[in-house]
This record gives structure tokens, C-alpha cells and sequence, in this order.
């Protein structure tokens, strides 16, 4: 059986690796830091995705991940390691990826339903 990573994997759209690397050499968080705030955006990202608006209910959880993960992953990443990881605070990273997601509505609007 593969063993876990000690850090996690943060899967980082191309256009998104060098404001994701200015964030972590920002931050500078440590192992536990970093795991920490991996899974409060992960956390997040699932509450938010239950709670999103109506133009996105045709989204799976992945594909909402996909699409927060490409508009925002070093603002969102950012915000949970300065929360310190902490799931006491995933509501103001839910309250963040809500302003996210409907700023890139703004400007694309919701998918077209097939």
C-alpha cells in the first residue's frame, strides 16, 4: 500500500503555478500548516458546492471544484492558511468562494444545461 504524502497534492491549474508558489513562499507554512489549509478549502469547496447558486446545479462536485480551482485557487489557498486551517473559520472561506465563483459569473455566466 502506497504511503500519503507528507505534504498534500494541490492540483493547481497552469496559468495559477506562480501566484500558488508566491502564496506557499509567502506563507511559508509548514507540513501540518499546509494539510491543514488543503483540507479546509477542501471542506469549503464541498460546503459551497451544496450551496451554489442555481445557474450551477447541473455541476458535479468535481466540475465545481474544477471551475473554483481555475478561477481562484491562490486566493482561496491564501485565505485558508492565513485562517491558520482552522474549520472553525470555513465560513468565511465559504463566503470567499461564493464572491469567487459569482465574479467569474459576472463576466461568463452560469453553463448553458444540455
Amino acid at each position: 500500500m502506497p504511503t500519503r504524502p507528507s505534504t498534500p497534492v494541490i492540483n493547481t491549474p497552469a496559468h495559477h503555478i506562480g501566484a500558488m508558489a508566491l502564496v506557499i513562499l509567502t506563507r511559508a507554512p509548514g507540513d501540518a500548516m499546509l494539510r491543514a489549509a488543503a483540507e479546509l478549502v477542501d471542506n469549503a469547496a464541498t460546503a459551497s458546492w451544496a450551496l451554489r447558486p442555481d445557474g450551477l446545479l447541473p455541476l458535479t462536485q468535481p466540475q465545481y471544484r474544477q471551475l473554483l480551482d481555475y478561477a481562484a485557487a491562490p486566493h482561496v489557498l491564501d485565505l485558508a492558511l492565513y485562517l491558520g486551517g482552522d474549520r472553525k473559520h470555513i465560513r468565511a472561506l465559504m463566503d470567499q468562494i461564493a464572491r469567487e465563483i459569482a465574479e467569474l459569473l459576472i463576466h461568463y455566466g452560469p453553463p448553458a444545461h444540455s
